[in-house]
């Protein structure tokens, strides 16, 4: 802090004294003054001007393709090692490049449907909010590298436009809720012996129907065309059996992978669960199927 320092003289007076032989002897006297600079003026000025703007953080998605950049990726960020070389840039509001491995790639921010909570733990025991997410980019230049090389091969190429959220849409609407979403607390209450006796159950009151169905045909003789119709309708029957049994499959599929990539423990003791349920569906369901398909 600079100082500016003032000096100033004054001089006094005196009666005259009989020692001096009536001369007037001065003796000044010194007065020192400081003058301070302001700070606040120092600070309103050039060192308001170099100070940078405050950091803004935000979160976002980073949608890859599935292969080794995606699996190396998951990787760095389960050991916290992000390598250097790992880059996003912005250009715009919407488009950008991120660089991995000493390459570049186009990618695209798009927004999200939906708000999503992110959270951090540094014991996977409790987590804490830091952000909410609404946008996502997604990395799609390798992708159409690889689908134009295809293109380029083929002898007959034809273009569809599809939109993710529409087929997303209608792959939980084609699932339902019955066999894909269950209730944890009827589920983990049922027991082996509760699954078998339903099982047994099941199959005998499909035995008593394929006896009154007997009995029917044996006292109604109506022609083949109503035999027909009760082989086509005991054939959809099959099939809506066997379409229900798939998406039990692919539903188990999923939470496989949901449980190999849970962050914790508790995580994944939820996926099995699921997991161990969606089993106990599949098993009724292919009994039910292997006894109508006698």
């Amino acid at each position: 802090m600079d100082k500016k320092e003032t000096k100033v003289k004054i001089k006094r007076s005196r009666a005259p004294s009989s020692k001096y032989d009536g001369k007037v002897q001065d003796k000044p006297i010194k007065i020192k003054l400081t003058a301070k600079e302001s700070h606040t003026a120092h600070h309103s000025g050039s060192e308001d001007e170099d100070e940078p703007e405050a950091a803004v953080e935000e979160h976002l998605i980073l949608r890859l393709p599935a292969g080794d950049m995606c699996d190396r990726l998951h990787d760095y960020v389960r050991r916290r090692e992000i390598p250097d070389d790992i880059k996003l840039h912005l250009k715009d509001n919407r488009r950008g490049y991120f660089h991995f491995a000493g390459r570049k790639y186009d990618t695209t921010l798009v927004d999200l449907p939906t708000i999503i909570e992110s959270q951090k733990t540094l014991d996977k025991k409790q987590f804490y909010k830091i952000a909410d997410i609404s946008q996502a980019i997604e990395e799609v230049e390798r992708e159409v590298e690889r689908l134009l090389e295809v293109d380029a091969t083929a002898e007959d190429v034809q273009y569809e436009v599809v939109d993710n959220r529409e087929m997303e849409m209608e792959m939980e609407s084609d699932a339902g809720t019955q066999d894909i979403d269950i209730d944890e607390s009827e589920a983990e209450s049922e027991s082996d012996e509760d699954l078998a006796a339903a099982i047994d159950r099941d199959l005998e009151e499909m035995d008593e129907d394929e006896d009154d169905n007997e009995d029917d045909e044996e006292e109604e003789d109506d022609g083949e065309e109503e035999e027909d119709e009760e082989e086509g309708g005991k054939t959809g029957e099959i099939e809506q059996k066997q379409q229900e049994i798939a998406e039990i499959k692919q539903a188990i599929q999923r939470k496989t992978r949901d449980l190999v990539t849970a962050p914790n423990a508790i995580l994944k003791k939820r996926f099995e669960t699921s997991i161990e349920n969606l089993k106990k569906q599949l098993t009724l369901k292919e009994a039910h199927l292997a006894e109508m398909s006698k």
